[in-house]
């Protein structure tokens, strides 16, 4: 009689084995209906049946039944506690739901289970990067990476976390050993794009996102970050048509119309701009971004519709620190536009320290000692017997147009009055000479500038001008408008002997508060301190007056109050300086139709005002620090 009943039993077990088995076939092949028919069959006979339970979850992971995959998945695991995969299972679909610290402790379980399980790190540190904690992230993908090295996920962690980091040689390097894994990767190839774009290696970044849509052309935020691209290397045509192909995937993507606002900002549609920004805050009402895109463009501020949505971002636990920072510089921003100097001034300041702190927590600071060091090298070394003897050297074009000074000192407006002149051409803020610095550098190994390799220079020059005859096709003089080319002007009279050089100054109390008050599109250290900024104005100044002692460059100084009381007088000067006849065009600088990517874009468009004249006196309560510095010509620090 025994024997009888185990004969059923025996079948019963076989049943529900062969069973699960033709389900995980169907299953590893990818035929899910059919996988789940049978795993249900193995639950009609054995309910408790941990593998059927996991593998219906997982399936229902796949498909985006989150909560259901998380009921099955914990049903395994109330007959299985220590089934290590199964933890991971359950912490994906927990982080698909956002419910991140769970989906943390899940992954942290599996590891505690079975410290060698690669793929728990792996998820570990997916997890660590959405939450903000870059660090542990990084430290979670290596412990992956090292577990298995070709573990294409874990390359693609660690890039994430090295790109926000700001380590971007290192996840350039991430990424592209994660596409040598998996070289089709459209999540790859866009974030790798994103980080070539902040090396400023424009061509290669679109290449990478052109590539990404190709692969997934659905995708909304590849398209997006395309336009970013494109915006940046001063393309606002590119960068429309980018924005809105993502629009036209997900039409409700409040960053893209904030986005495509800034574009428009850039172009100079001043009412398209307004209209997207309005759109992304009918989309998100305390989207920051949109905000200070309404003050850039002059947009005043109405409390209710725009300062109370941003004090209340304020008060939100989890706002990130970029998006706090872009929030308190808007307040400040719509709040000094209507003179409510003390409040507003309180806003940038909470901005700034915030910003300082963020950008500390990567390494970047701003060093006042190495930068004295460079001034001091730079003086030192450039004298006019350096002139003599590296005389035909250089490029004899008399295209180049270097203006430089401090940051908010007039540049943009004395690149737009020119720019309008038929002759001439702006290229905006360009980082070519940098690059030909960093060049010249590697290959002379800190040799002193007299001893670098004069084929080479040349090679370098020639290439750069080559570069301004496409960007001013036609045009007798092109404006590189990069303020921080005053510290390569030693260099620039090496390479370009008959370029021109125009200074800009201003009031350094004004240039100083101006920096303070400025969301840079690209971190500047000092900008985020009062003093540093003093300090680093009163370096600028001692190193422009000794470039107009020693450069045998054509030289002309532009004051930003006399330019701005004595438009016509200034401006002629300025275009006599070029070398070009006066045309009338130049007046009506507001009127010309080019892009303008720094932050002065809408000014320059706008009539000439003399508001921003003595604007420190606003705030004058506030700056003691920096006045203190200035009065001593820089000796603080």
């Amino acid at each position: 009689m025994a024997t009888q009943n185990r004969a059923p039993d025996a079948r019963r077990v076989a049943d529900i084995s062969r069973n699960y088995q033709s389900g995980y076939e169907h299953h590893r092949a990818g035929r899910l209906d059919r996988a789940e028919t049978m795993y249900r069959k193995v639950l009609r006979d054995a309910p408790g049946h941990v593998d059927a339970l996991h593998n219906l979850g997982i399936i229902a992971h796949a498909r985006g039944r989150h909560k259901y995959a998380i009921q099955l998945i914990s049903q395994a695991l109330a007959h299985a506690p220590e089934l290590a995969e199964a933890h991971l299972n359950l912490g994906r679909a927990l982080r698909e739901l956002g419910r991140l610290d769970e989906a943390a402790a899940a992954s942290r379980r599996a590891i505690s289970l079975r410290p060698d399980f690669a793929l728990a790190h792996c998820h570990l540190a997916t997890i660590l990067n959405i939450e903000g904690e870059y660090e542990a992230a990084l430290e979670s993908a290596n412990r992956a990476i090292e577990l298995v090295p070709g573990l294409a996920e874990a390359h693609f962690s660690r890039g994430v976390a090295l790109m926000r980091q700001r380590r971007f040689i290192e996840a350039e390097a991430a990424y592209r050993q994660t596409l040598a894994l998996h070289p089709n990767s459209a999540a790859t190839l866009s974030d790798l794009g994103s980080v070539l774009t902040l090396l400023e290696r424009f061509d290669e970044a679109i290449a990478c996102h052109q590539q990404a849509a190709a692969l997934q052309p659905h995708i909304a935020n590849i398209h997006l970050r395309l336009a970013e691209t494109l915006l940046a290397m001063g393309d606002p045509y590119g960068s429309e048509a980018a924005w809105r192909r993502g629009l036209a995937i997900d039409p409700n993507l409040s960053k893209a119309w904030s986005g495509l606002g800034h574009t428009m900002r850039v172009a100079g549609r001043f009412d398209e701009a307004l209209s997207c920004f309005r759109r992304a805050l009918e989309l998100e009402p305390d989207l920051p971004e949109a905000y200070a895109g309404l003050a850039i463009i002059g947009q005043r501020p109405n409390d209710a519709l725009q300062l109370e949505p941003l004090q209340a971002l304020l008060e939100h636990r989890d706002c990130s620190a970029p998006s706090r920072v872009n929030a308190l510089f808007a307040l400040g921003m719509l709040l000094d536009r209507v003179d409510r100097s003390d409040e507003a001034f309180s806003y940038f300041a909470k901005g700034n320290a915030l910003q300082r702190q963020y950008l500390a927590s990567f390494g970047e600071s701003f060093d006042i000692a190495a930068l004295r060091q460079r001034v001091d090298a730079l003086i030192e070394s450039c004298m006019p017997a350096l002139y003599s003897m590296v005389e035909g050297d250089g490029n004899p074009s008399e295209m180049p147009v270097f203006v430089v000074g401090m940051p908010r000192s007039g540049t943009t407006l004395v690149e737009q009055i020119a720019a309008s002149h038929s002759r001439a051409s702006g290229a905006g803020e360009l980082k070519d000479i940098n690059r030909i610095f960093g060049a010249l550098q590697a290959h002379g190994q800190d040799r002193q500038t007299e001893q670098l390799d004069p084929d080479l220079a040349r090679r370098l020059a020639d290439r750069y001008i080559e570069r301004l005859q496409g960007l001013g096709p036609g045009k007798s003089r092109v404006i590189d408008k990069m303020p921080d080319n005053i510290l390569y002007l030693g260099l620039i009279g090496v390479l370009f002997p008959a370029a021109r050089v125009i200074f800009c100054r201003r009031d350094l109390r004004d240039t100083c508060l101006s920096c303070y008050f400025t969301r840079f599109d690209q971190p500047v250290a000092y900008a985020q301190d009062l003093v540093d900024c003093a300090l680093r104005a009163s370096e600028i100044e001692r190193l422009a007056n000794h470039w107009r002692s020693v450069l045998p460059l054509r030289m002309l100084t532009i004051e930003y109050e006399t330019l701005v009381t004595d438009l016509e007088r200034e401006s002629r000067r300025l275009i006599e300086f070029l070398g070009l006849d006066w045309e009338a065009a130049c007046l009506e600088f507001h009127k010309t139709d080019r892009p303008v990517v720094s932050a002065s874009g809408w000014q320059v468009r706008q009539p000439l005002f003399t508001r921003s004249i003595g604007r420190w006196r606003k705030y004058e309560r506030h700056l003691g620090p920096l006045l203190e510095v200035l009065a001593g010509g820089g000796a603080a620090g």
